[in-house]
């Protein structure tokens, strides 16, 4: 075993840790919502609040990092797969860092079920389904290793990106801010 190996098992752990949970709690985040259950989406946001700086703030930063080890180690800086994969990670981290962990302490600092604290869930599980698109496009990217004429692969991550983004992201921008 070498440490290019080792890496690499550390960088797809990490991932698995932080791509799992964001699944799970967006997965309960839909159930509250379809139940119309508004105390256990905010309940499920208030988990996400302790979660994103116990478990995916750290899982995002240790996958960057091991990422970049491990393309290092590899030589593999050159490949448009691990250039995308980062941008992925990069976007997909601000996302979490500068929207939604905010939002969960919002939720949080709220105390309870409250008009402000339903608004502020939903915008989140709707900011958190992009991420989710986001994180499962760099997994794509990085089981697929698409090249530059590697069109077909391409096309369909982008058609992907911007279709999540138009269901998801423009709406959401186009509603009036949260103070």
């Amino acid at each position: 075993m070498d440490w290019y190996t080792i890496f690499k098992f550390l960088h797809v752990s990490t991932a698995i840790i932080w791509i799992g949970g964001a699944f799970i709690m967006v997965m309960f985040g839909i159930k509250a919502v379809r139940a119309r259950n508004d105390a256990e989406m905010v309940g499920v946001v208030q988990q996400v609040g302790w979660a994103a700086e116990r478990i995916y703030v750290p899982a995002s930063i240790a996958t960057a990092v091991l990422g970049i080890i491990v393309a290092t180690l590899g030589g593999l800086w050159s490949s448009l797969w691990v250039s995308l994969g980062l941008v992925g990670i990069v976007i997909t981290i601000a996302l979490g860092v500068l929207a939604l962990t905010p939002r969960a302490k919002k939720v949080e600092a709220a105390g309870g079920v409250t008009a402000e604290s339903i608004a502020v869930s939903r915008e989140m599980l709707t900011l958190a389904k992009f991420d989710l698109v986001v994180l499962f496009l760099v997994v794509g990217d990085m089981v697929l290793k698409p090249e530059a004429g590697d069109y077909v692969a391409l096309i369909v991550m982008a058609l992907i990106l911007l279709a999540a983004a138009a269901i998801w992201v423009l709406p959401a921008l186009r509603r009036p801010a949260i103070a």
